[in-house]
């Protein structure tokens, strides 16, 4: 049976549906997910919406384009409050509030999430399910999350989805 995109109704191409166990939005053949994500208009937040797991579209410098419902319920924040921050200022990265600034400190060479959105974008080739850890800073006091991530590269912008969370106290 020949896979389709739900949107144009075109048969996927075959490197498309390759893809499959990897992608994020499967079903969208690539030219109409580009499509989508160029301005996200209110009808990428519906398709976004179709996603259960809290995603976040950022472009090419890592500043958050917008995000899913249940990617803003898990951050506790309004859309409003996390378009045009850096992932690390969204998350509540401890060391975002640095004088340098997210990505900029000697502890963000070493950030998994940072690392895989940027060779995402880099080589064009996303990951699935890798596990990170961040220092988030609550109200509570700094806690250790760890988070399983997986990247896909749509035109110039990244799909990061967030497919489990683990919360830990740090001592």
């Amino acid at each position: 049976m020949a896979r389709i995109c739900v949107r144009c109704k075109r048969q996927l191409l075959p490197q498309e549906e390759n893809r499959t166990e990897r992608v994020i939005t499967q079903g969208l053949c690539t030219k109409c997910t580009i499509l989508l994500t160029q301005d996200v208009p209110t009808t990428v937040r519906e398709l976004l919406n179709v996603i259960s797991e809290p995603l976040l579209v950022l472009d090419s410098r890592g500043v958050v384009k917008t995000a899913n419902d249940c990617g803003m319920k898990f951050l506790g924040k309004d859309l409003g409050d996390i378009e045009g921050c850096l992932g690390g200022e969204v998350l509540g990265c401890a060391f975002a509030s640095l004088p340098e600034g997210c990505g900029k400190t000697e502890h963000c060479k070493t950030c998994a999430i940072r690392n895989i959105v940027m060779d995402t974008l880099t080589r064009g080739e996303g990951y699935s399910n890798v596990p990170a850890f961040q220092n988030i800073r609550t109200p509570h006091g700094d806690r250790i999350m760890r988070f399983y991530v997986s990247t896909e590269k749509v035109s110039d912008q990244i799909l990061l989805r967030i497919d489990d969370i683990v919360d830990r106290a740090t001592a």
